[in-house]
């Protein structure tokens, strides 16, 4: 799918841009550092232009007041723009008003090139205008193309459920199948490593959009559509560490002392878990429990070592364990899931 030439941050930013010199041509201020303002302050998300238009306001408030300060006591001198510009970002830096530092820069050595009048007029005029670039902006931001992070969400848990598929696939065909393209531990362990890089991104996702959704009128559909993706990401969290248990588990390097019906009924369980996680997001389970009860049994059949000095549990245990503790987790989630949408349907309608 072709990318758009214009994004929708170019449109929002060129929209700020036209209502903030309509305003400062109605107000009779210049444009010029609105505008500037106005640029800087088009974020990608609603909460960032907020949070830092907070910290936009004060700095400019610091790079106006120095230029004044910089005009009075040299003139239009190149000291003037030295003095503003490094007076201008010490403070930011020294009040922590990064997020502000390049507005309030900009302000200051602009404002020395303009024809003065009062010192005073000219820095309300200055700061007037760049306070009505922060506000449009951040207004523009909210009201025109808001940030949705749901379907990004959507397409990353996609991703991530995709590669815990695989991952559990490669980690059957090291350890149990024992096949010819077996995959080294070292392998395993770096493709467990990108997948948790993946799931962190979900996690923010889906932490963005909570962000957003702040400021946005309350949408009923949109936060059970989020709260569902937050379920999820937080149950792949956890099969995530019982997987690394199972990867972690194989670095022993210990024989598996299992039959080929035991291997066969323990790869048919693993197949059963990839099926039901690929139907995840979906209504209903594919399988029918069957092959979890078949390893229920056979994790009870092993028996504990009686003597400790190699391991309190056998690697088959182990193996059984994790396995059966993702699937459970699964499980967990479609029962929560189909009693959520239970009680939705028995609610009245408005």
């Amino acid at each position: 799918m072709k990318k758009s030439f214009i994004g929708s941050r170019v449109l929002k930013t060129g929209i700020a841009v036209f209502f903030t010199a309509l305003v400062c041509e109605v107000f009779n201020i210049t444009p010029a550092f609105a505008v500037i303002a106005a640029i800087v302050t088009i974020e990608p998300t609603i909460h960032a232009s907020i949070q830092k238009g907070l910290i936009r306001l004060p700095a400019s408030m610091v790079g106006a007041g120095f230029s004044v300060l910089s005009i009075h006591l040299f003139g239009a001198s190149p000291l003037t723009y030295t003095a503003a510009a490094f007076l201008t970002i010490l403070v930011c830096y020294k009040l922590k008003l990064h997020a502000g530092l390049i507005v309030a820069t900009i302000t200051a050595v602009a404002m020395i090139d303009v024809e003065h009048t009062s010192l005073w007029a000219d820095f309300w005029s200055r700061l007037g205008g760049s306070i009505i670039g922060i506000i449009i902006s951040t207004l523009v931001n909210m009201l025109i193309f808001p940030p949705d992070y749901l379907k990004k969400s959507r397409s990353q848990l996609d991703v991530v459920i995709t590669h815990t598929n695989q991952l559990l696939q490669a980690f059957v065909d090291s350890r149990i199948k024992q096949t010819g393209v077996d995959q080294p531990i070292q392998s395993l362990t770096g493709s467990f490593r990108r997948l948790t890089e993946e799931r962190l991104l979900l996690e923010q996702y889906i932490e963005q959009q909570e962000r957003e959704m702040r400021y946005h009128f309350p949408n009923s559909k949109a936060k059970a559509l989020l709260d569902e993706e937050s379920a999820f990401a937080e149950k792949l969290k956890l099969i995530h560490y019982h997987l690394w248990n199972l990867i972690h588990a194989g670095r022993s390097g210990k024989p598996l002392h299992w039959s080929p019906n035991q291997r066969h009924r323990f790869i048919e369980a693993a197949e059963a878990v990839q099926l039901n996680l690929q139907h995840w997001t979906k209504d209903g389970s594919p399988t029918d429990g069957r092959q979890f009860r078949e390893l229920f049994k056979l994790f009870w059949s092993i028996d504990m070592p009686k003597n400790p000095e190699h391991g309190y549990f056998p690697i088959e245990s182990i193996y059984l364990y994790e396995l059966l503790s993702i699937h459970q987790l699964i499980e967990n989630q479609q029962s929560e899931k189909h009693h959520m949408l239970t009680q939705k349907e028995a609610m009245p309608s408005d």
